[in-house]
């Protein structure tokens, strides 16, 4: 006969209790992440310093051993590379590439993102064209708005494989936030941009020019190497409004920025700007007194031989330039305003001998209706 304990039925033996720590780690990472790249979207920063702060967040939650973002231009021509990890790719952040071209061509004509387990599998390169092949592996994110794809960003791994589909979920999730903020960063830096640059004319404006002295007479402290300031005036302003209208008056001063612009683009150490008016300067880094006045002999004959529009309409009319010239010397303790005074005086004695000139500044000038020194005296 059996006994109850017998009749009972078997309890099956309980399952192990399941260790939920790693999980709610995970979740507690992945909200910290995007708390912390919504911060850092909040902030008021360019587009590349917001690339490089969001990728140091993401490295600590995806881990990687390179990453690259590029931006989709506005006119969609290509994609143009923002961000490099890569030390061997910091002189490339202004090679442009096109749709379809490698990984991130490849995802930003698509719209889908890649995940590439062994990249020596796939064909082209993952981060640039001038990159050396190598094993490992790499996820590719579409940066995307509700219309279209505005970059895309990437990672790799020195190891074949050890992206997780995790990872790849993670960064799908983030990547709508990513591209909003760099939408934001984007308009940030154009409104920046529109308010250091004169509306007319497209030049920096005189507080750009302020910033822009400072720093140059902060480098020759550093460097000892002299720098040359120009003013220029437009000759007989006011005539030009007063016969033809000052629609016609802006035009010309549109072409003129245009056409300084132009002339001194290739140089990044020479700076044009719409000082006020009628009135432009150029600063001339690395450039001494000699030097500087040659230039702007260059240049009154350039504007003297352009064909302006007011010109080619009354073929009468001449547009001419004054010019005037200052330095600032190494080893000088002169001050930045009175560089832009001494160029400001040079520039009424070319006007006080006729126009259409050039002249540098000495001691010897004043401005017209000044006294001499040695009549300002007390007696």
């Amino acid at each position: 006969m059996k006994s109850t304990a017998d009749n009972q039925e078997e309890v099956a033996p309980a399952a192990p209790a399941r260790d939920l720590k790693p999980l709610f780690r995970s979740r507690l990472t992945e909200t910290h992440l995007f708390s912390e790249v919504g911060r850092i979207i909040a902030s008021r920063l360019e587009p590349s310093e917001l690339i490089q702060k969001i990728i140091a967040s993401l490295l600590k939650a995806v881990g990687f051993d390179d990453a690259s973002v590029y931006v989709v231009k506005e006119d969609l021509t290509g994609l143009m590379p923002i961000y490099f990890s890569s030390s061997l790719l910091q002189d490339k952040l202004s090679h442009l590439i096109y749709y379809d071209d490698g990984a991130p061509g490849q995802i930003a004509a698509s719209g889908e993102p890649l995940l590439l387990d062994d990249a020596t599998l796939y064909e082209s390169f993952i981060h640039h064209p001038d990159e050396p092949r190598k094993q490992g592996s790499y996820i590719g994110i579409p940066l995307q708005n509700d219309n279209r794809v505005v970059g895309v960003m990437g990672f790799s791994r020195s190891k074949p494989g050890p992206f997780r589909v995790e990872d790849l979920d993670l960064l799908r999730m983030l990547s709508f936030t990513i591209a909003a903020g760099l939408e934001k960063a984007e308009l940030l830096r154009k409104m920046i941009e529109l308010s250091r640059k004169d509306e007319l004319t497209g030049m920096y404006n005189y507080r750009v020019l302020l910033e822009k002295l400072d720093e140059e007479a902060a480098r020759q402290v550093r460097t000892g190497r002299e720098f040359s300031f120009i003013m220029i005036d437009i000759d007989n302003f006011k005539r030009v409004n007063d016969r033809y209208g000052h629609l016609e008056g802006s035009r010309v001063l549109a072409q003129l920025g245009a056409l300084l612009r132009d002339a001194f683009r290739t140089k990044s150490t020479d700076t044009c700007f719409r000082y006020g008016g009628e009135e432009f300067s150029i600063l001339l880094g690395e450039t001494g007194f000699e030097r500087a006045l040659q230039v702007a002999e260059r240049v009154r004959q350039m504007i003297e031989e352009y064909p302006f529009s007011l010109k080619t309409a009354h073929p009468s009319e001449v547009l001419t330039v004054s010019l005037g010239v200052s330095i600032m010397r190494k080893g000088g303790n002169k001050s930045v305003t009175e560089l832009i005074r001494e160029a400001d005086v040079a520039l009424y004695r070319s006007k006080a001998i006729g126009k259409n000139c050039v002249t540098g500044y000495d001691e010897t000038l004043t401005m017209p209706g000044a006294k001499p020194e040695s009549e300002q005296r007390e007696p």
